[in-house]
């Protein structure tokens, strides 16, 4: 009985970490660079031309499976870039934090690139998800 308990209790907690799960405003890319909730981004970035304060979460997958995470909040004026690389086994294990003035979306008819323009500091990823 004790084992059937201790099954429960690891099937529960393996299945409460799981990367899949996500929040409403999360972004998630995936290691075969498949995109899940990718209109989320694109209203993050009509409220910033609307002025209008707004937060999301992009999750980035590197090649090894580690989430790399970018938070950026827009208070009606400017974007704070908030780059998350702690959990990356072989990056910098920086927070790298920056101010930007704005997002643009440089588009062609097979994808859509989401640009941070405007920072300072400018070290960062500029680039923040393509779309395809």
């Amino acid at each position: 009985m004790k084992r059937i308990a201790l099954l429960v209790l690891l099937a529960a907690t393996v299945i409460g970490c799981n990367r899949e799960s996500f929040e409403e405003r999360d972004i998630i890319e995936d290691i075969q660079g498949e995109i899940t909730n990718g209109e989320r981004l694109y209203a993050f970035y009509e409220n910033t031309v609307n002025g209008k304060e707004d937060a999301v979460r992009i999750i980035s997958y590197t090649t090894e499976g580690d989430p790399i995470y970018q938070d950026l909040h827009f208070d009606g004026n400017k974007i704070e870039s908030v780059e998350d690389y702690r959990e990356d086994q072989f990056g910098s294990k920086e927070i790298v934090t920056r101010m930007c003035n704005e997002i643009t979306i440089i588009s062609s008819e097979t994808e859509a690139v989401y640009v941070l323009a405007g920072c300072d500091p400018e070290t960062g990823m500029n680039s923040v998800l393509h779309e395809k």
